[in-house]
């Protein structure tokens, strides 16, 4: 009785093993697609079109009309109540809120740059490699 494990095991298996690796090839296309639209999005708003804040945000006078900052312990009654700021503290309240606004923006985009290339450092040889064994096992059974 000549009894050969390793082909039956083979040809039991070797859909499992395509369809791994088929998988993984699969996984390697979207991680890379999704980080190279991030990456490119992000780098077209930043630098190309100049974009420094978020379409939808702003800064209004309300916002910096009353200054609520924590007063120190131990607080008198008469300082709990938020005080009115001038017209020139308002000015520059609102303007140190736009550059708040604007750092944040610029941060955002860079970190969403660094979620991008991290996702094509991992998608790019997810791809190759996976990509590779799927070629190499269907020339193997041909």
């Amino acid at each position: 009785m000549n009894f050969n494990f390793k082909k039956m095991t083979e040809k039991k298996l070797g859909w499992l093993y395509d369809l791994i690796n088929f998988g993984g090839a699969v996984t390697g296309i979207i991680l890379t697609a999704i980080g190279g639209t991030m990456l490119l999005n992000a780098v077209l708003k930043l630098y190309v079109f100049k974009f420094d804040s978020y379409s939808y945000s702003y800064v209004t006078e309300d916002q910096c009309r009353f200054d609520y900052r924590v007063k120190p312990f131990p607080v008198k009654e008469a300082d709990t109540e938020p005080k009115e700021r001038s017209e020139e503290e308002i000015k520059k309240c609102m303007e140190e809120r736009k550059a708040e606004e604007k750092a944040r923006y610029k941060r955002d985009k860079q970190e969403n740059m660094v979620d991008g290339l991290a996702m094509l450092i991992v998608g790019i040889p997810f791809w190759i490699i996976f990509d590779r064994r799927r070629r190499f096992s269907l020339g193997k059974k041909r």
